[in-house]
């Protein structure tokens, strides 16, 4: 096989596991929501520009200029998600992420004129009822309110704007990937300040301890760095209506990660979801994408 099939591969395996990981650690944080976003984003601003000068990337006017829109979108998804896990389990995030997916098919078409066979779409739907099988079926401990399920939407849908434009501009621009991210996280700490100035106090922002600074950083170098960097060349190589699939298995990660972690329920029907979950993706896999111009 070919290193462009193999790459992309291992990418995701790789962004699976980070991004998985990253809802319950997360969780873990003290400090006010919106406050560990913004310290998140300013504390990786100069990271990720240290990161593109020592390996030849040095952004530019315009790759930084281009990353507007999705680091807005990505910097207020941010802070739902903390909003979201802080509200109730991390179950619930996955669920409403659980349906990505489905917006990725709705919105791939007239976007990015990618094309989705009526098999891609069955197996999704399908992929799609397996996560919601293991994130929903908690058992009577699982914590949820409305409030918390308002913060996953609204978390998705900015998301997902992030996701496409993300693949957008990637298909369509020679930009190296960590260009693109430092990019992302500047629009997206210009974003989370003023959120940050008006709705917080003085206090909220010393209110930040040595073990959060700790899960901080390991947020900032794998789910936020090297996470979104391996997802950002990824989008060069992988349709998104299938990608966003195949990123539907961290789903499982979050939930046994936050069993682990926190405590939260893992049952019997959970991992019979998850199985569903993984003979979807590779139903989808086992088929290759629908070339351009041939009728679903």
């Amino acid at each position: 096989m070919s290193t462009n099939r193999f790459g992309p591969a291992i990418a995701l395996a790789g962004i699976i596991l980070f991004w998985g990981l990253g809802p319950p650690v997360s969780k873990l944080i003290d400090a006010p929501s919106v406050i560990s976003v913004l310290y998140r984003f300013w504390m990786s601003v100069p990271l990720m520009w240290l990161l593109a000068t020592a390996t030849g990337s040095r952004p530019t006017f315009g790759s930084v200029r281009r990353a507007a829109w999705a680091g807005a979108a990505f910097g207020i998804n941010l802070i739902f998600v903390f909003l979201a896990i802080n509200e109730a389990a991390v179950a619930v995030l996955s669920a409403v992420v659980a349906l990505q997916p489905g917006f990725i098919l709705l919105l791939a078409g007239p976007l990015l004129g990618e094309r989705a066979s009526r098999w891609h779409i069955g197996w999704t739907i399908v992929g799609m009822v397996g996560t919601a099988i293991v994130v929903l079926a908690g058992g009577p401990d699982f914590e949820v309110t409305p409030l918390a399920v308002g913060y996953a939407v609204a978390a998705q849908l900015f998301f997902t704007a992030y996701f496409l434009i993300t693949k957008k501009v990637r298909s369509e621009h020679d930009i190296d990937p960590i260009q693109w991210m430092f990019g992302v996280v500047l629009f997206a700490a210009l974003a989370v300040t003023p959120v940050a100035v008006i709705t917080s106090e003085g206090s909220d922002y010393r209110a930040i301890n040595d073990n959060d600074w700790i899960w901080l950083g390991l947020i900032i170098v794998f789910t936020g760095g090297l996470g979104h960097i391996l997802m950002t060349w990824v989008h060069r190589f992988v349709d998104a209506t299938r990608s966003s699939l195949y990123l539907l298995l961290m789903h499982p990660v979050v939930i046994v990660s936050a069993w682990l972690i926190h405590d939260e329920p893992l049952t019997l029907f959970q991992m019979t979801g998850g199985l569903v979950l993984l003979g979807a993706v590779a139903a989808v896999i086992s088929r290759p994408a629908l070339p351009q111009g041939v009728a679903a």
